[in-house]
């Protein structure tokens, strides 16, 4: 067994798993967790795909991009995968057929790991430091739904980026790790409030594209990332 259980009790359940040729075991403890953080810190939290999280400080966190990293690796690989003979129902796979998608669903399974090792990073920083976080309310599904129109392969892309951020796992993470520190994890409905089209500074709303990223308000001069902005926003709302 690797590593250190950071709240230990009275084990009540074990489950056994075996995932990409190795065995994992689950065990469920009968304990009230505490983490630590600070009681003055508060933050407002803006997600996106150029910046996986931009702060109301004016911080920012890059997309870590694992799947793209990973994608053309993960391309030759389907690639051979698919030149070998596909079974047919109630029909053994050949071993080499087998052997391909081992070898696509070894590294899929790593870039997943990679991408829980690093929202579990993020977040506990995040919390660490603050005991009240705001985040905005995002239609996550409705974001990620295929394009019907002209711009498949755009829309296909973009989900990926999203998808590659894992925001909702994200959000989650901080939700239950800022309630274990006794602090409060808050939602905006940017649907009504509008974050992205509101200047921090003085209000003013203006709509923008995707392809702005920098935000600059024409009546008082305001200027800085669009997703920083975002988040000031959003701290303000709540704050």
């Amino acid at each position: 067994m690797r590593g250190q259980a950071r709240d230990w009790g009275k084990p009540k359940t074990c489950t056994i798993m075996y995932k990409q040729g190795k065995w994992f075991a689950s065990i469920t403890v009968d304990e009230i967790p505490q983490r630590p953080t600070t009681d003055i810190g508060a933050v407002g939290i803006d997600f996106g795909v150029l910046h996986a999280a931009a702060f109301s400080t004016g911080e920012v966190i890059d997309n870590p991009r694992f799947i793209r990293k990973a994608h053309e690796k993960i391309n030759r690989l389907a690639k051979k995968s698919r030149r070998k003979r596909i079974p047919k129902p109630k029909q053994r796979p050949s071993r080499r057929w087998r052997k391909a998608n081992k070898a696509v669903a070894k590294i899929q399974s790593k870039v997943a790991r990679q991408r829980q090792d690093w929202q579990h990073k993020v977040s506990t920083q995040i919390v660490s430091c603050n005991s009240l976080v705001a985040t905005e309310k995002l239609n996550l599904k409705g974001m990620t739904r295929k394009s019907k129109g002209k711009n498949k392969c755009q829309k296909s892309g973009l989900n990926r980026s999203l998808l590659d951020v894992g925001i909702g796992n994200l959000k989650d993470l901080i939700k239950y790790k800022v309630t274990e520190a006794g602090g409060f994890y808050i939602e905006v409905p940017t649907a009504k409030v509008k974050p992205s089209q509101t200047r921090p500074n003085c209000s003013h709303q203006k709509k923008k594209t995707l392809a702005e990223r920098i935000h600059h308000c024409s009546k008082c001069g305001y200027q800085c990332d669009r997703d920083a902005a975002a988040a000031i926003d959003i701290s303000k709302i709540q704050l």
